[in-house]
């Protein structure tokens, strides 16, 4: 089988360093008398819209370029782990669903200057997976692999019937139906017994039933 692992909200905590760079290159308006702003708004984000909690008149394609063009290496090749020690947690995985005689995948939505950001980030951090691919859009994962691993909210609401989906779980996807449901990649290398059992899973194609 195909297993793939997503890498935002997984591996990488994009989200955390999207907000820094976002409040770098927009700071507060200043107070009278002040240099320099050193206060950022207090944001409780909880979903991954994130034109409802930063403000770009452009809309999506302003979020895109700023997001995928201009500050990529800084949000995607220079994001911290989602846990300390996550990519030395996905090289174990790694070996673990080879030597079950499986297929590995890290598979992630990239755009224009984020996939190369991307592939630094996993460099930098000694990450040992070379199967690496890279989509267009959250639904087009489903396509490369049989079973995937994911915090992803869209990603876990388009599965196909006939996949096995595993939810990193997290605050903006708590709500999202899944097969399986870990708190992180760890979970999976520390009890062997879980994998074996998704691995063992049988996927079916309903639409031929």
């Amino acid at each position: 089988m195909r297993v793939g692992i997503t890498i935002d909200g997984v591996i990488r905590d994009f989200i955390t360093k999207f907000e820094s760079v976002y409040d770098k290159y927009n700071p507060l308006p200043l107070e009278e008398g002040e240099e320099e702003s050193v206060e950022t708004p207090e944001r409780n984000i909880k979903s991954l819209d994130l034109l409802e909690y930063f403000d770009f008149s452009g809309g999506t394609k302003q979020l895109n370029e700023f997001m995928y063009v201009e500050s990529s290496l800084e949000i995607f090749g220079h994001a911290g782990e989602t846990k300390l020690n996550s990519v030395e947690h996905l090289n174990q995985l790694h070996n673990l669903i080879e030597d079950m005689g499986h297929t590995p995948i890290v598979i992630s939505k990239e755009l224009n200057n984020s996939k190369p950001a991307t592939l630094f980030f996993l460099s930098k951090l000694s990450s040992k997976v070379n199967n690496i691919i890279f989509v267009r859009d959250f639904d087009k994962k489903w396509e490369h692999v049989d079973i995937l691993i994911t915090a992803n909210p869209t990603t876990l609401d388009t599965k196909p019937r006939s996949k096995v989906s595993i939810k990193v779980i997290n605050h903006y996807n708590k709500d999202c139906e899944s097969d399986y449901t870990i708190i992180d990649l760890k979970e999976l290398v520390d009890d062997k017994k879980i994998l074996e059992k998704v691995l063992n899973t049988e996927t079916v194609d309903f639409e031929d039933v």
